[in-house]
């Protein structure tokens, strides 16, 4: 039986068919927590990746309140807003993707809060809010 990964995570993701994730590091003074090549593998093996997916993330416990890595996360990405803003600039598509596994015994339920400065970055660089919520 395959076991599912039920940690919650938030990445700043940056997606790219023009730039290198190493054009992205350069640009964004530092190196991703995860990456994927465009031409590398995905789930349908017929189709590789279209793009270069670059990411700086966190993750918890699936217990764990989704906004403790929120406030992990923003120190490693609010210094990297014009950088970022540039990238968005030269046509990559940035997006906060928040990921969290909920269930009926879940403390912490569903809810999370994002701050009014957070919220500024998020447009400033022209990035999507993309929440993924599953039962379990």
């Amino acid at each position: 039986m395959l076991k599912i990964d039920r940690k919650r995570s938030v990445a700043l993701r940056v997606e790219s068919d023009g730039l290198s994730v190493e054009e992205i590091s350069e640009i964004v003074g530092q190196q991703p927590d995860q990456f994927r090549r465009k031409g590398g593998p995905t789930r349908n093996p017929n189709r590789p990746l279209q793009i270069n997916v670059w990411e700086l993330r966190e993750e918890v416990g699936q217990d764990e309140y989704i906004g403790l890595a929120l406030e992990r996360l923003w120190p490693k990405i609010l210094p990297s807003e014009e950088a970022l803003a540039e990238l968005s600039r030269k046509g990559c598509f940035l997006r906060l993707v928040l990921v969290q596994w909920i269930s009926d015994t879940d403390v912490h339920g569903p809810g999370f809060g994002i701050g009014v400065r957070e919220l500024g970055f998020l447009a400033a660089i022209g990035a999507l809010l993309d929440v993924d919520q599953y039962a379990g």
